[in-house]
């Protein structure tokens, strides 16, 4: 039963924010080009709405896969370098290609991009003893570096083929098209339906390998399957709205929280509670543009600010438990 109060309130609450998002900008509900024609203006902010919330679940779902699949509440797809690992290899293909790629290479080379960047990161932590302080600083070493790596070929893309780099690096949602929410959504639908599919196996892997092994469950091919799904959603959006950090290490703590460790109802609540965070994320934006008089305040500046404090709060609970 308070399962699902959590899960109606989370939806009233996304819904109730999607509908303000419809209306928040710099001109209202007004067109300030053609006045009484609201409709375009209400079609961009549709886009970048939805744009928010498929990317947002992705991430929520991203970040709760690799969480169980290292049992450490403190990875994150930002954090252990898959996102800028995702954009490094994704803009390579694209500057391989003059900017006209092979259908799907950008995708496919962001996710093996990802792949390799959360495997160095759990790599440099294994000689660490692999402690969850010794994999954030693993990935926080991978993640600068790949992230340095990103913005070079990013202003080379910039200056070669005008992609839009600051947007990119930040993570906006102001760049919305049909194709990008198409992506988005399917990214978001295949994570729920990934999450209902390794949640059994997530379960047993969280009360150890022995015990896995007892359920029937192999705790290496469900980890690994889990990090695939977890590189492939980061790739995904990435690829639709650039870097939007520390969504996927918020939502799944949040998630854990409310409902409970169970992968089977945790799952679906990152994802609710991702898409929710990413488009209150571009709201706060869109509100602090208007205030500051800046044209765009991207969301991903936002998440990264309170993903900060979070991850911040996270490691100082840590250390207060360990000395209690």
């Amino acid at each position: 039963m308070h399962t699902r109060r959590v899960f109606t309130a989370l939806a009233g609450t996304i819904l109730l924010l999607f509908l303000v998002s419809l209306a928040v900008g710099p001109a209202g509900l007004r067109n300030p080009l053609e006045p009484g024609h609201w409709d375009l203006v209400l079609r961009l902010r549709l886009l970048r709405s939805l744009l928010a919330l498929g990317v947002g679940a992705a991430l929520g779902a991203a970040g709760s896969f690799i969480q169980y699949s290292v049992s450490n509440p403190l990875a994150s797809p930002s954090i252990l370098g898959v996102a800028p690992g995702a954009l490094a290899a994704s803009v390579l293909v694209v500057l391989a290609w003059g900017g006209s790629p092979p259908l799907g290479a950008p995708l496919l080379a962001g996710t093996l991009g990802g792949l390799a960047a959360y495997l160095a990161s759990a790599g440099i932590a294994a000689r660490l003893g692999f402690t969850r302080v010794g994999l954030v600083l693993a990935g926080v070493a991978v993640s600068s570096t790949l992230s340095g790596l990103s913005s070079l070929l990013l202003l080379l893309a910039e200056a070669r083929l005008r992609i839009p780099a600051s947007l990119t690096l930040l993570g906006s949602f102001a760049y919305a098209t049909p194709s990008s929410v198409y992506i988005a959504s399917a990214a978001a639908g295949t994570g729920l339906v990934a999450g209902l599919v390794l949640s059994r196996g997530l379960d047993a892997v969280s009360y150890g390998d022995e015990a896995a092994a007892a359920m029937g469950y192999s705790p290496s091919r469900v980890r690994l399957a889990a990090s695939l799904a977890s590189a492939a959603l980061t790739s995904v959006c990435v690829y639709a709205a650039g870097i939007v950090g520390f969504v996927g290490l918020v939502a799944p703590n949040a998630a854990r929280l409310l409902v409970g460790g169970h992968p089977r109802v945790s799952l679906p609540a990152s994802l609710l509670l991702g898409a929710g965070t990413a488009l209150a994320a571009d709201l706060a934006g869109r509100l602090a543009a208007l205030v500051l008089g800046l044209g765009e305040v991207p969301a991903g500046l936002v998440t990264s600010s309170v993903g900060g404090l979070f991850l911040a709060y996270m490691l100082l609970r840590g250390a207060l438990e360990r000395e209690a």
